[in-house]
């Protein structure tokens, strides 16, 4: 018998054998018992994750002789036929060669014929995003409209690039990448079937390798039985995974932890001896640490999900508790600038000599342990018994040397004699001045100009205000009709929680802001009275403008013409 590969030898041949993509197997099979099949349907998604697969599947149950049914029964001739490619009602097309509008027009041709074997024609075209524009266009009025025995199926995995004309007209199904444990779990199913030997480790591997992708661990299987044997041995699956060992990413954040830079160095010269991959070291290390952060909060429950076991979340957990997390986010954003980087350098693993010197000798990347041989104390992360926070409430730090605490003695010395007005200054918020009407005008102008530097929203509105009075600890801020819009901007909460806290800030009082309509004076705006004089100028300037220029337009004819016959304007005589 010819030898088959194992993903097509266990290629699923019933909607109940699909993992991963429930949300759509259940939908199809309701459609079928229904009898609500759509005309065309889009499925996109990654690589491997069953598109095609659900397309023959629902092509057999279309056209199964004992359907249309949800469970096809994969015995008579049409599934038969179908299963093997050889169906002439199930017709496959590769959109990546037939892109052209050519073959589009052919296929709408052949579309009107009605089926030969089952009850309906299925066309099965696979990466649509590669047909042309034009092709696109022939597509769709056979698409909108077409022959009651037609369903089309497309298969994409860039549905962007299909045109809104397209999808708009079609069912969208959304394949999904299949979880780890169900990997895990077919691949288990599958050696056991094949009789081969493999740990639980190696199986694990060629999952997360697949990357969610249950054809490519199929296809990665595959490989390692002709490279093994019968039997799959750990060391076997890393030497042709190329896979990088994770107790060597483990030491190498320990030379970061532990600041030995010589050490970090020989670990990059042992993995630049044995020819490791640069770029596959930058991606495992990447994984080891996004692992590490996401073990310093979610429960081994949680991380059993992702492939880690409660063996190896122990052993994650207590090397994440050694590093802050700051540092292992600043890690993985260098990383990724050196993965950018790789391609322009010769020798990459300078970069990754530099990532050790860097993280393990600046002080800026605070670690929570250092060498014993160290004496001095670090700050502890933001936890409130670090000494992080001691400092933001003002205790003295223990490690403060003698000259400083000396120079902290004086300053408070000269605090103290410099009274009230100098603490007052210092103080984070201003004391209450009991500010009155008459202290409040004096100050209006210069409010208003802080307010301008700081935001000129506020500014502006404050400057179309009609009048600004005080009752008690409530600021009433009054606006002309004609200036609604202005008030109820002004009104908003945000505004009026930066005016409230801009107010308490300057003067110390915590007002109550209320706009209003009215015409009533209070404060008047300076601002806003020397803009309404400009205005009256500019309306007296202009009356006499257009005085001095009707007297120039009666005076000259032939201009007045002009005038009229273009219908323009005098701008300078």
């Amino acid at each position: 018998m010819e030898y088959q590969t194992l993903y097509r030898k266990w290629r699923p041949q019933f909607f109940e054998d699909i993992i991963g993509q429930e949300h759509i197997t259940k939908t199809l099979m309701n459609a079928i018992t229904l009898n609500r099949v759509a005309h065309a349907y889009i499925f996109s998604g990654p690589r491997g994750v069953g598109k095609t697969t659900t397309a023959r599947i629902l092509a057999k149950a279309l056209n199964c002789q004992e359907g249309p049914t949800a469970h096809p029964c994969n015995q008579c001739s049409n599934c038969t036929r179908i299963t093997e490619g050889f169906s002439m009602d199930v017709v496959e097309i590769d959109g990546a060669s037939n892109r052209g509008i050519d073959d589009i027009r052919e296929l709408r041709n052949k579309v009107k014929f009605a089926p030969s074997e089952g009850k309906y024609r299925i066309y099965i075209i696979d990466e649509i995003h590669m047909l042309t524009t034009e092709a696109f266009n022939a597509l769709l009025k056979t698409l909108e409209e077409p022959p009651q025995h037609i369903v089309f199926i497309f298969a994409t995995t860039a549905p962007h690039k299909i045109p809104e004309t397209i999808t708009s007209r079609c069912q969208w199904f959304n394949f999904r990448r299949i979880p780890l444990p169900k990997i895990l779990n077919k691949l288990k199913i599958i050696t056991e079937s094949e009789k081969i030997e493999v740990e639980m480790s190696s199986l694990r591997i060629i999952a997360q390798y697949s990357t969610g992708s249950l054809r490519d661990a199929e296809n990665m299987l595959d490989q390692l039985i002709v490279y093994c044997g019968r039997k799959i041995d750990f060391s076997s699956v890393k030497d042709l995974l190329g896979e990088i060992d994770e107790e060597i990413f483990e030491d190498f954040l320990g030379t970061i932890i532990n600041q030995d830079i010589s050490k970090g160095i020989e670990i990059i010269n042992q993995l630049l001896e044995l020819g490791r991959d640069e770029a596959q070291f930058i991606k495992g290390l990447m994984e080891y640490i996004h692992n590490l952060t996401l073990v310093k909060y979610c429960s081994p429950e949680i991380m059993e999900s992702r492939g880690i076991f409660r063996e190896d979340w122990e052993r994650l957990k207590k090397q994440s508790d050694l590093i802050t997390l700051s540092t292992l986010l600043s890690l993985i954003d260098e990383l990724a600038e050196i993965e950018k980087k790789l391609k322009y350098f010769i020798h990459p693993w300078i970069l990754l000599e530099m990532l050790v010197v860097k993280f393990a000798k600046e002080k800026k990347y605070d670690l929570k342990t250092k060498p014993e041989k160290e004496k001095f104390k670090l700050e502890s992360d933001f936890s409130p018994e670090g000494e992080n926070h001691k400092h933001i409430l003002g205790i003295e730090n223990q490690s403060t040397s003698k000259r400083d605490k000396e120079i902290k003695q004086e300053d408070k010395a000269v605090k103290v004699q410099s009274g009230k007005k100098k603490e007052k200054e210092k103080d984070d918020l201003p004391v209450n001045k009991g500010l009155d009407y008459i202290n409040l005008k004096e100050m209006f102008p210069l409010l208003l100009e802080k307010i301008k530097k700081e935001k000129i929203s506020i500014y502006s509105f404050l400057n179309l205000s009609n009048s600004i009075n005080l009752e008690n600890d409530k600021l009433i801020i009054s606006f002309n009709p004609e200036y609604c819009f202005h008030k109820e901007s002004l009104e908003k909460k945000n505004n009026k929680l930066y005016l409230k806290e801009f107010l308490y800030k300057e003067t110390g009082q915590n007002f109550n802001i209320e706009c209003k309509i009215n015409q009533q004076k209070g404060i008047e705006n300076e601002l806003y009275k020397e803009k309404k004089a400009k205005k009256t100028d500019n309306l007296e300037t202009q009356e006499i403008n257009k005085k001095e220029k009707a007297e120039i337009v009666g005076e000259n004819s032939m201009i007045k013409e002009s005038l009229n016959l273009f219908k323009g304007k005098i701008i300078k005589e």
